[in-house]
């Protein structure tokens, strides 16, 4: 029996690849797109806390009165929040603006850093360029 298949019909493993090949090449187009809302979702996420200082109750505090532990995530949020508002911001600064303490953020800072999640700005750090970018 013959195949349904025309000579000018590519082979299905070419189509196959046609497509990998596409969707590679449009999710590398997408990507600064993608880290670009990543770092708007942070800013969102740590503007929903109030500011540090504020006579609002701190509604994560346990029956001891204690500030209990945050989210998962919401500390590295919040840091990404202060960066992404304030490139080439030390991790002191970043403290004082986000009220957490100081080791805490250095610590995580550092992981950050250490991940390529951050890179060095003068004293202080910055959320790395999107790929084709131009050093400025």
């Amino acid at each position: 029996m013959a195949s349904s298949q025309t000579p000018d019909d590519p082979p299905s493993g070419d189509v196959v690849d046609a497509v990998v090949q596409t969707v590679t090449a449009r999710l590398a187009e997408l990507q600064p797109y993608l880290d670009e809302a990543e770092r708007l979702r942070a800013i969102l996420a740590a503007s929903a806390s109030p500011a540090p200082g504020s006579s609002d109750p701190d509604p994560a505090a346990s029956a001891s009165g204690q500030p209990s532990r945050r989210g998962a995530g919401a500390n590295k949020s919040a840091i990404l929040a202060v960066i992404a508002d304030r490139p080439g911001v030390t991790a002191a600064d970043i403290a004082r603006v986000s009220g957490m303490k100081r080791t805490v953020v250095a610590s995580t800072v550092s992981r950050l850093k250490r991940n390529g999640e951050l890179e060095p700005e003068g004293r202080g750090v910055r959320l790395p360029r999107p790929a084709g970018d131009a050093a400025r």
